[in-house]
């Protein structure tokens, strides 16, 4: 029955694995680098951040995903170099993708206009011996499946003023299909992103933000994010991410030091996946820099 089960799964990994889509976050409301190249350099400062998500923790195959964000402003903010480095694994699918990012701030009086590309690529692999088998009739499982890599670009706008911010962005615009020798399949789908976000101070003590994300893949469903969060004695966030009205979370960010931030989230589904698993746990570790004529000093993120 076990050997049963992970053949099932393994199947409908490798059925996902065909419409491939963006990896998940739950604490992009602090850095959103990763769906948006224009928030490169958004911050005049430099930083760097660590993710690591285990999604499903207890099912054989569920996906795993690690990524390093990287970025710093020039010239005064008007420009934002970047970079991202992702291991993506679902199954029998092992991705890795490299991104080099840019951006164009245009400064007004308390706000700041950010026009942002980016361009990478991304290596397809695969690593049969996850499969548990029982019978092997197909040639392909026993010499592999052929890897490729491809390469991606994309591009993005945000609007940020110190209580708001809007954006606009698809990270990866290239549709990827490949031949197996049987047929063509679909390897990912170009994915929109719309994000806002809307901060308010009630006292010194405690602030509060509400931030939405909707995605939307062609050919699928919108997917609609609502997260609210409270910012207590400038120390600590904590809140409440809302999925679809179907995968409900919490998460924490503590601001540890002057510069370093350490965040975890969980998250459970309400479908059957919610007794078949442990929930989605997501961990974070960032370091910020931020820059103010000549000078560095420690400064607490928004958005």
């Amino acid at each position: 029955m076990r050997r049963l089960i992970i053949f099932t799964f393994s199947c409908l990994v490798a059925i996902l694995g065909f419409s491939q889509l963006d990896p998940l976050y739950s604490q992009y409301q602090f850095n959103q680098q990763m769906i948006n190249p224009a928030y490169t350099g958004i911050y005049s400062g430099m930083s760097a951040t660590l993710i690591s998500r285990v999604q499903w923790l207890g099912v054989d195959g569920a996906p795993t995903t690690n990524t390093l964000l990287g970025q710093s402003t020039f010239k005064e903010g008007a420009i934002g170099i970047g970079g991202m480095v992702v291991d993506d694994r679902l199954g029998v699918n092992q991705n890795m993708e490299g991104i080099v990012s840019l951006s164009y701030n245009i400064r007004f009086n308390d706000s700041k206009l950010a026009m942002g590309m980016q361009g990478g690529f991304t290596h397809f692999g695969y690593d049969l011996s996850n499969l548990n088998l029982d019978f092997v009739d197909d040639e392909r499982l026993n010499t592999g499946i052929e890897e490729f890599t491809e390469s991606n670009f994309g591009a993005g706008l945000m609007y940020m003023k110190p209580t708001y911010y809007v954006g606009v962005s698809v990270p990866r615009i290239r549709g990827i299909e490949t031949n197996d020798g049987v047929a063509n399949s679909t390897r990912y789908k170009r994915h929109y992103y719309l994000s806002a976000g809307y901060f308010y101070e009630a006292s010194e003590f405690l602030q509060y933000k509400l931030t939405t994300l909707v995605r939307y893949v062609e050919s699928e469903k919108p997917s609609i994010d609502v997260v609210f969060s409270g910012f207590i004695d400038k120390f600590i966030w904590t809140g409440l991410t809302v999925r679809d009205l179907s995968n409900f979370g919490i998460f924490t960010n503590i601001e540890l030091g002057k510069n370093l931030r350490l965040g975890y989230s969980f998250e459970l589904p309400t479908n059957s996946l919610l007794i078949a698993n442990y929930g989605t746990h997501e961990i974070s570790i960032s370091i910020d820099k931020s820059f103010e004529r000549g000078r560095i000093k420690s400064y607490h993120r928004r958005f």
